[in-house]
């Protein structure tokens, strides 16, 4: 972070893969290019459904409980924390770089703990005295199925299930009024025969003497296995570089939008395990038209599916521009100014038509908005010297301020004269307002850090790194909303001794060793502070009027959470490359876990504080 090395000068657990090394075939999200790729990174496809992000990861399994800010990692998309990185183009990713160890994560102090993946997008080819324009395209369309069942019987089987267990197990048969029996395969009506994908991405890149860039569209259908579930989204990306003043002005530009659809699946599988499949879908006799069983805990998941609606659309915007300043008269001195601003805004629709088996939420709609927006703002100074007898420095050094903002609400009702009222006018339910409930919200915090980091070595054979991060958080007590994360790692290129320049068999061999200090986050705002809340209503004066009290213990001391660790790593390559990796051992011991703990009352007015 915060500047490049050259692989053999890295002192640090880091892993690098480049797009000429990512996973082929079907690109579903772009953590799943790494999948199986680097030591330590633990990836899980937990779900097959297109609107779900589908992945749990973890850099060398967990280090913290759930009170801090989660187990992902922290990703950094060129330059920018970002909240999501479902919204880039696998496509457009050039490389992605995995800091795993605390020496190597510890620039980004708060919010390293769980490891840092640094994400390169596709940029334009560098400057060119002729224009240059090249045009690409990539594409891919795959299809699903559903490979095994549930391993429950089949309504042939389980109609001979007397027969088949020798008497052992009487099935109970729905016989309709004509005495026919039906077979319903339950699993069957709600997924698809096969769920199509396709994506398609176009680029363009183009270059002069003093400006290039890489502009590039893509468009994506996922369809999901179970029916009426689906994703669709289009995404914008745009990157450019630029040379000013005669070499002193270097301007980087980044620009990227996506708009999405989800549409849910609102069927339940477990009711389609389950359910007797002698039963039938349909019942025109009931309110909703669909068979309704009765005195078995069973509802009819296809009344669900059908009877339910339920999407979310949005917009993801994020935009930067870093401006570096070469100061000639010092060679190797640069001044850097960099702004990034991220913004997401979500909004969820459902609605509910008449469901047999669930009266209390019949003829309900709902929908939701929530907006979060990112301000980055950073000044960093480089240095890069090399000096006589084979010493060399890259110092960097700088200030980062980061501000968060959260606004949403909420609106659902019932009664509405007609289905086809919806969730377009909530307040056009009953009459009496009693099924009428709103909720908003709106919170901010803020982010600020003051960092350095000094890279040393000695004709590329000793290594040495050291940095340093003080960052302050709005979000925890007043008495310690400041934290202080060291690193300090070291490296011996044995490769490079003089008694191994005849060692054609040995291509790379690297010794390090490491320690950092890294911190998590708190999951959400104002934990540590008094809150008040609705604690219900009383007739007062002829009205009914709000109660209000304090909702939390506050906890002035709350701080972060502290992961130190240290790593002891060789890098090694043999035999012209041919077999290279990895070797890294560690240790971790976390302190000042977050946490809810019981405590007395008084003189505490709940029995839980969130504490370290």
């Amino acid at each position: 972070g915060y500047g490049s090395q050259k692989k053999k000068e890295v002192t640090g657990s880091v892993a690098s893969v480049k797009a000429e090394d990512f996973n082929a075939g079907v690109k579903s999200s772009p953590v799943g290019l790494l999948q199986g790729k680097v030591a330590g990174l633990n990836i899980i496809n937990t779900s097959s459904d297109p609107t779900q992000g589908g992945y749990s990861i973890q850099i060398r399994g967990f280090s913290t409980l759930d009170k801090g800010a989660g187990t992902a990692p922290l990703y950094i998309v060129d330059g920018v924390p970002v909240s999501s990185i479902d919204n880039i183009s696998p496509d457009e990713i050039a490389s992605m770089d995995v800091l795993k160890d605390g020496s190597a994560a510890a620039i980004y102090g708060t919010r390293g703990t769980n490891g840092v993946i640094l994400i390169t997008t596709k940029r334009g080819d560098g400057f060119s005295d002729q224009p240059n324009t090249q045009v690409e395209y990539s594409g891919y369309v795959s299809t699903a199925w559903v490979n095994s069942r549930t391993g429950m019987a089949t309504p042939e089987q389980f109609v001979n299930l007397e027969a088949i267990s020798g008497g052992k197990v009487v099935p109970t048969i729905y016989h309709n009024a004509d005495g026919t029996t039906n077979m319903t395969n339950w699993m069957g009506e709600l997924t698809r025969k096969a769920a199509i994908t396709h994506s398609h991405n176009v680029a363009i890149t183009g270059s002069h003497k003093k400006f290039s860039y890489r502009a590039s569209v893509m468009y994506k259908n996922a369809e999901g296995i179970a029916k009426n579930n689906n994703r669709q989204e289009i995404l914008a990306k745009l990157a450019a570089q630029q040379k000013a003043l005669d070499g002193w002005l270097d301007l980087q530009y980044d620009f990227s939008y996506m708009h999405y659809r989800n549409d849910y699946f609102c069927g339940d599988f477990t009711q389609a395990a389950i359910a007797n499949p002698t039963y039938p879908i349909y019942d025109p006799t009931t309110a909703s038209g669909y068979f309704a069983p009765q005195g078995t805990g069973q509802s009819n998941p296809v009344e669900a599916m059908n009877q339910k609606e339920a999407y979310q659309d949005g917009n993801y915007f994020r935009g930067s521009i870093k401006a570096t300043v070469n100061i000639k008269a010092v060679e190797g001195l640069k001044v850097n100014a960099f702004a990034a601003i991220e913004e997401g805004d979500n909004r969820d629709y459902w609605y509910n038509k008449v469901i047999n088996s669930d009266e209390a939420n019949s003829g309900k709609a709902g929908r939701k908005n929530s907006m979060s927006l990112s301000q980055l703002y950073e000044a960093t100074v480089d240095y890069v010297h090399s000096f006589e007898g084979g010493h060399n420095l890259v110092g960097v050094a700088g200030f980062s301020y980061q501000n968060f903002l959260y606004d949403g609400s909420e609106m659902s009702n019932k009664g509405f004269p007609t289905d086809d009222a919806k969730y377009y006018q909530i307040g056009n339910g009953d009459a009496s307002k009693k099924y009428l409930n709103v909720s908003s919200y709106r919170n901010s915090n803020t982010l600020a850090a003051a960092f350095a980091r000094i890279n040393y070595n000695y004709n590329e054979k000793y290594l040495l790194s050291v940095s340093l991060r003080a960052e302050g958080s709005s979000r925890f007590g007043k008495n310690n909303k400041w934290g202080w994360f060291p690193a300090v790692s070291a490296g011996w290129r044995i490769k490079g001794e003089e008694f191994m320049s005849d060692q054609d068999w040995c291509n790379e061999l690297k010794l390090r060793v490491g320690f950092g200090i890294t911190g998590n986050n708190l999951g959400s705002d104002l934990k540590s502070v008094a809150m008040l809340s609705n604690g219900g209503t009383f007739w007062y004066n002829g009205a009914w009027v709000y109660t209000y009290g304090v909702s939390q213990n506050v906890n002035p001391d709350l701080r972060w959470e502290r992961k130190f660790e240290y790593n002891l790593g060789i890098d090694y390559a043999f035999l012209d490359n041919r077999l290279y990796g990895s070797l890294d051992a560690y240790i971790r011991d976390t302190k000042d876990l977050l946490w809810d703990y019981e405590v007395p009352t008084p003189p505490y007015q709940y029995s839980t504080l969130l504490a370290n």
